[in-house]
């Protein structure tokens, strides 16, 4: 009799124990699909229109060069070179909101970084710093990535909230923008986003008719040179580790038949010129 009310006792709990299970999942999943996308953090750049980012992006530039936050390079000859090698790029990304503006700037920094609205900025140092214009497209390709990704947008979110971007936009608040300027600069990608951004990168020098293993050529010279990380440059910061950046190079398939077509520069003489 005791055996019996224990089996039956079992069975019981066993019931209650799935039927709870069943709503939990159920509430769960009613729960997950029915949070509007735009309201997750994966998903927070899409709060701001690709207008608005423009806008924001074309103030934080006049600010960062008014306010002299960065020097901006005049060199015709490395703007011709930098035109050739982003047009290439560019004519691959098949449909994109963004019309690039691509500046260099008088730094001692290995760096490179985005701020809203398609507007990249390239050291001086990190041109010297590549030893190809190949080399250079791979890190250009990368921040482009970041960009068509809106990886910047979702940055910026993270520390300020829509209505304070809005405010900055219409009002241009020196204050607000200071501290704008110093989060888009300071303040680093996830994981997950560079990870993206290196295979939108690799993609995309293919379609470029550039080797995807360029960024190994690139990272295995950081290895060398003990530049694997620099908690003040944007492009080294917290990305994954080189070795394992440098693997992803190397075993990226191409299609078949993938040939590289170089360059028509002189870069060693590009380079000098600096």
């Amino acid at each position: 009799m005791l055996g019996k009310i224990q089996k039956d006792l079992i069975k019981l709990l066993a019931f209650f124990g799935g039927l709870f299970l069943l709503i939990y999942l159920g509430f769960f999943l009613l729960f997950r699909s029915s949070t509007p996308s735009w309201l997750t953090a994966e998903y927070n750049e899409h709060l701001l229109s690709y207008e608005k980012e423009m806008q924001l992006g074309e103030i934080i530039d006049r600010y960062a060069i008014k306010g002299q936050e960065i020097d901006i390079l005049k060199n015709r000859r490395i703007d011709s070179a930098m035109w050739v090698i982003s047009s290439r790029l560019k004519k691959q990304i098949p449909i994109s909101e963004y019309d690039y503006k691509i500046k260099i700037i008088e730094s001692e920094m290995i760096n490179a970084f985005t701020i809203p609205g398609g507007r990249i900025y390239i050291s001086k140092e990190l041109i010297l710093f590549c030893e190809s214009p190949e080399q250079l497209a791979a890190v250009l390709a990368h921040e482009i990535a970041h960009v068509e990704k809106r990886h910047t947008v979702s940055r910026i979110l993270k520390e300020f909230t829509i209505s304070l971007l809005f405010s900055i936009i219409s009002g241009a608040d020196t204050v607000l923008l200071s501290e704008l300027w110093k989060t888009t600069i300071s303040s680093s990608f996830n994981r997950k986003q560079e990870q993206e951004s290196d295979e939108y990168a690799m993609d995309l020098l293919e379609k470029s008719n550039i080797s995807p293993r360029t960024i190994a050529a690139f990272f295995r010279k950081l290895n060398r040179e003990n530049l694997d990380y620099d908690e003040k440059v944007e492009f080294l910061m917290s990305h994954p580790h080189n070795n394992s950046r440098i693997k992803r190079s190397l075993e990226y398939k191409t299609s078949k038949g993938f040939k590289p077509i170089p360059f028509d520069l002189d870069w060693k003489s590009i380079k000098e010129d600096l």
